[in-house]
């Protein structure tokens, strides 16, 4: 072996080994290479060189020392890629019948963590994309040449994996590693087409093989990346577009050529379609806050912000101008379209509690605005008859009408509250003498939290005063969700228990909670509570352990139930109780497949509630089944109680006395499993306990508890399943006219009705979107796009807005697919373009499109300031924007049949994207990369074969052969900025190289059998050609000379 090779091995071993610092190792570095200088590609090689055959931890000083060696120019990015790509898991190993396959104690088999492979790439994109590298075009031909390898590699040993695993039949999905090394390598190559130098290389004729070869890996590599990171892949193909870097060996062979070409033309005519002016219309960011508090409430702070300036740019006072103007909008819409209390309410808290913090946001941003002139300028623009003053709406107040007369002045005490406008200026903007003013005290989270800690009746308080709209509920919801997690952490069931039976018997505060922060930030706590629930060994009385349990798990429940939750927004596994809870919470188990344990547990329930002889619910029946074991088997104690009454094995009597108990708070929450399976059930007609079921929803339904507390918890019971109720009663009232108990169940539930806040419309909804003058949901939703278009140029004149509820798109989607919905949308754009009025129109088919959704969503919404983050919404369809994708693709053969439709698709689909990437951009990870703190890792030797690196050193060398001229300015005062920062003369320490001899005499102990360098046999390429003539590089502005990059090529 190279006697050089010998010395730098020890070298670097002995570095990680004493942990040198970082000066020392300079210094030594610029000692040793002065004495025995070596390829970079070699020294990257031995320092990235894996030292133990089953690695998972990360020594940080390999990722310190090659930051240095960077830094030295020692070794450049191709250096480090080459080595990294060598021990990578993502390295083909050879298929030749020839080649023996090493076992795995052999160290040519041995991997780097993954971890070393992400911060590399993510250092690697940095520079890229900072115009810091390349620093020569050899750098990034053998950059490029070793990425679209690695991406092909990636690509195949993804897709070997995933065909064994459906051979076996095993569904595996990658883990968070492997997903965070596949995003990682995402961001350099982005960082690799956004850099002017790379992209300049990959446009000269004679590298049009490397760019033929870079194209086809990204094209395989997209794919693959958009499985897991859907926003670093969109980014790509618009580079990949932009730039067309595209597969092109996969062109059409059959075909008429004549029809081809009339593509081409017509591909090129859209080309040149001229985009209309952008304007921000009103009813636009209306539809975005209505798409956010249709449902469940998607108002995180950094996708409302993102999104705003995306839209607002650096106008920030118009910004705020328009995000007030919609939130009254969307009050007298809802006011309008008489939505119920509950949703007054939601959107109230909106407006009171919400809008002040954005507006804070922006007022302490660097684009200037004033909010108080904001806020004059939105009142000016809000409908006065849906915002009357105090005087013109007591009347209305008095009739108990739903009038929003107060409004005004709550949301001008919440700005006051945060500092946006002085008090003395709420009389003047309200335009007579305020009821009231602001709060005395502006909440912060950290203080109410710390009071509820020291004294728990506070908590009470201000669950309480949640509803208020005063501009304080935001701190509220964050302490509370800050003493969820602490009482959980301090396993406190008792005061766990008097939380949750005070908040779920409060709907209201539920809503203004999710305004704030993620489902998961306030429900993963309790259901991991829930889940880890454990009987103690020396525990006598077991119902008051079911009673704590019942409160947490019902308080779970009222959230999953209201907003439709299921366990993915809850932020548990699959495996935990609630998931299961939630899966099979309202399923019966068939006799047959009860399992031993399970049966047992339930012939003690049945005797404890009706045998007669037996005094009741024993201790023993509540030890021998946990509270987990029980609520699965519920829905399994009505089908057997059912049953047994029908068939007259139990009297009625008896039934009900039984049923009693689930009647107490202790047992109470099992009433929403089991009245859902009785609603399921009541409504198939394969049975004949329809008698039973009756009697039974009488007494559990209407005959509520005596004591206060178990009648509130009877309540919020019966509302979470109103709607299933009211489905099946008046199902069987269809079947069965003449029965007349459905009527008195029907008036029992009419009161917690409306409890559900789904994406779901009611029956209402779909006759009048159905019914004349509409006749269907195309031509009803081509009509509100219509109304929603042309409210922009009569907004002037019409104050109030359009009727409009965001669950018609939801419902369109739902009943009519994609392609018809946006066919709908695109359609009615189409139209008002004709009309003159196709810059507002766009604007709004861009807001539907855009618009976050509660699955599907085109926009993430990921909580990412809340305590737990949201997971990505689930995808179970294609959504509008990929669909306007497809049909943009295929917009080139509409050009012959309907020109202004495939204009309109390529208008609305550049706005789309280009509003996306925007705040894409935004959300980007940043590659800030925090090293891991682990422990040394056992250094010991390993014999390294040579690298073969003909395929780079080709290219590399015929750039050269190519470039003449030195550094030019810009390159000569960025080589003269580093010098000044790696000037090291003056660094404490040194360390003697002296001792590092061909013996490896450092460490008389260390073996010295140091084998050659690995191979990296890029000849698979394929097509790289003659690059011996790469012409004048002298345009990229950088010299090519040997000594300009201290690169040793005399060996490549």
């Amino acid at each position: 072996m190279d006697i050089s090779v010998k010395q730098w091995k020890t070298f670097l071993d002995r570095c990680l080994e004493h942990r040198i610092r970082v000066e020392v190792f300079d210094n030594a570095v610029q000692q040793l290479y002065g004495r025995s200088p070596l390829p970079g590609r070699k020294i990257a090689a031995l320092l990235l060189r894996p030292r133990s055959p089953n690695a998972t931890s990360l020594d940080p000083r390999i990722v310190v020392y090659l930051e240095r060696l960077l830094a030295l120019k020692k070794v450049d990015a191709s250096d480090v890629l080459t080595s990294a790509f060598q021990f990578s898991r993502d390295h083909p190993t050879p298929s030749s019948d020839n080649v023996e396959i090493p076992s795995k104690e052999d160290p040519s088999r041995w991997h780097n963590p993954p971890e070393l492979e992400e911060i590399i790439f993510h250092r690697l994109h940095k520079g890229f994309s900072n115009g810091e590298r390349p620093t020569s075009n050899a750098e990034a031909v053998r950059t490029l040449i070793v990425v679209a390898r690695w991406m092909s590699a990636m690509v195949t040993s993804h897709t070997s994996d995933s065909m064994m695993h459906a051979m076996t039949g095993i569904q595996q999905h990658p883990q968070q590693q492997s997903i965070n090394v596949r995003e990682a390598l995402g961001m350099l190559v982005m960082g690799l087409i956004e850099n002017a130098r790379i992209v300049g290389l990959l446009n000269r004729d004679h590298l049009k093989d490397l760019r033929k070869n870079f194209s086809q890996a990204l094209s395989t590599f997209i794919p693959l990346l958009s499985q897991t990171s859907i926003q670093i892949a969109n980014r790509l193909e618009i580079s990949q577009k932009e730039h067309d870097f595209h597969d092109k060996s996969l062109t059409q062979v059959n075909g008429d050529a004549n029809e081809q070409a009339g593509l081409e033309v017509a591909a090129l005519q859209l080309d040149a379609v001229i985009d209309l002016p952008v304007i921000n219309t009103r009813a636009g960011l209306f539809i975005f806050l209505n798409a956010l508090l249709v449902a469940r409430p998607l108002t995180d702070d950094f996708t409302i912000m993102n999104y705003l300036h995306s839209r607002y740019k650096i106008d920030s006072q118009n910004l705020a101008t328009d995000l007030v103007t919609a939130s009254f909008d969307l009050l007298a819409n809802a006011m309008y379209r008489s939505e119920p209390a509950p949703t007054m309410f939601c959107l109230k808290s909106f407006l009171t509690n919400k809008i002040p913090l954005l507006l804070t946001q922006l007022t302490a941003s660097i684009f200037p605005m004033t909010a108080e002139m904001s806020i004059t300028q939105a009142l000016s623009h809000i409908d006065p008859n849906a915002f009357p003053s105090f005087s013109q709406g007591f009347d209305d107040m008095l009739g108990n009408s739903n009038s929003l007369s107060d409004v005004r002045q709550d949301f001008l005490n919440a700005c006051a509250l945060h500092g946006l406008l002085p008090a003395s200026s709420i009389e003047r903007l309200l335009g007579e003498t305020p009821m009231q003013g602001p709060p005395e005290t502006k909440y912060e989270r950290k203080t109410l939290f710390n009071q509820c800690k020291d004294n728990f009746d506070k908590i009470n308080m201000y669950i309480d005063e949640i509803d208020n709209l005063d501009g304080n509920a935001g701190a509220i919801v964050g302490a509370l969700t800050d003493f969820t997690k602490h009482l959980c952490d301090t396993q406190n069931a008792m005061y766990l228990k008097t939380f949750c039976n005070t908040l779920s018997k409060k709907a209201p505060a539920i809503d203004v909670i999710l305004q704030f922060t993620s489902p998961a930030s306030v429900l993963q706590p309790l259901c991991q509570f829930l889940d880890e629930w454990r009987y103690d060994g020396d525990q006598s009385e077991y119902q008051p352990l079911y009673d704590e349990f019942g409160s947490i798990l019902l308080l779970v429940l009222a959230f999953v139930y209201r907003y439709d939750l299921s366990y993915y927004d809850l932020g548990i596994n699959h495996d935990s109780f609630v998931a299961q809870l939630l899966e099979r919470g309202s399923l019966s188990i068939a006799p047959g497949d009860l399992t031993e344990e399970q049966g047992i547990q339930l012939g003690g329930w049945l005797r404890g509630l009706y045998d007669a002889d037996k005094e009741g619910l024993s201790n023993d029946v509540f030890s021998s089944c946990r509270p987990q074991d029980f609520y699965l088997i519920v829905p399994t104690l009505f089908s057997q109680t059912v049953m047994a009454c029908s068939a007259e094995v139990l009297s009625l009597d008896s039934v009900k006395g039984g049923l009693e108990y689930l009647q107490e708070t202790f047992l109470m929450p099992s009433l929403v499993g089991g009245l859902s399976w009785m609603a399921c059930h009541a409504m198939k007609q394969t049975h004949q306990d329809t008698e039973a079921l009756m009697q039974i929803f009488h007494k559990l339904v209407r005959s509520a508890p005596t004591s206060g507390d178990a009648q509130a918890m009877h309540q919020t019971v019966v509302s979470m399943v109103s709607s299933r109720l009211e489905k099946c009663f008046r199902t069987l009232k269809k079947r069965q006219p003449s029965r007349t108990d459905i009527g008195p169940l029907l008036q029992a539930i009419k009161p917690n009705a409306n409890y559900e806040r789904s994406i779901s419309s009611s029956m209402t909804e779909l006759e009048k979107w159905t019914n004349p003058p509409t006749n269907t949901l195309v031509t009803s939703l081509r009509h509100s796009v219509q109304q929603l278009a042309q409210w922009q140029t009569a907004a002037s004149l019409q104050l109030a807005p359009p009727t409009y509820t965001h669950r018609q798109l939801y419902t369109s989607v739902k009943i009519l697919g994609s392609y018809k919905t946006l066919r709908a949308v695109v359609d009615e754009i189409k139209s008002q373009m004709e009309t003159g009025n196709g810059a507002a129109a766009l604007d709004i088919g861009v807001s539907l499109i855009c618009a976050p959704t509660i699955e599907n969503s085109a926009l993430p919404v990921d909580w990412v300031t809340s305590t737990i983050p949201s997971n990505p919404s689930p995808r179970t369809r294609l959504n509008l924007r990929e669909m306007l994708k497809a049909e943009f693709e295929n917009a080139a053969s509409l050009m012959s049949t309907d020109p202004v439709g495939a204009e309109t698709i390529v208008r609305l689909h550049r706005r789309v994207e280009a509003q996306l990437q925007s705040m894409s951009q935004a959300s980007l990870p940043t590659a800030q990369i925090e090293i891991p703190n682990v422990g040394v890792i056992d250094v010991g030797t390993q014999p390294l074969t040579d690298l073969d690196m003909k395929a780079m050193n080709d290219a590399a060398a015929a750039t050269i052969a190519a470039a003449s001229g030195d550094l030019g300015p810009d390159q000569q005062a960025l080589q003269r900025s580093l010098d000044q920062h790696l000037d090291l003369t003056g660094a404490s320490g040194s360390l003697d190289l002296t001792g590092i001899d061909a013996s490896g005499g450092m460490n008389a102990g260390m073996s010295t059998d140091l084998g050659a360098l690995p191979d990296l046999d890029l000849s698979d390429m394929g097509g790289m050609g003659d690059m011996g003539d790469m012409g004048d590089m002298g345009d990229v502005g950088m010299g090519m000379g040997d000594d300009d990059w201290g690169l040793d090529f005399d060996n490549m």
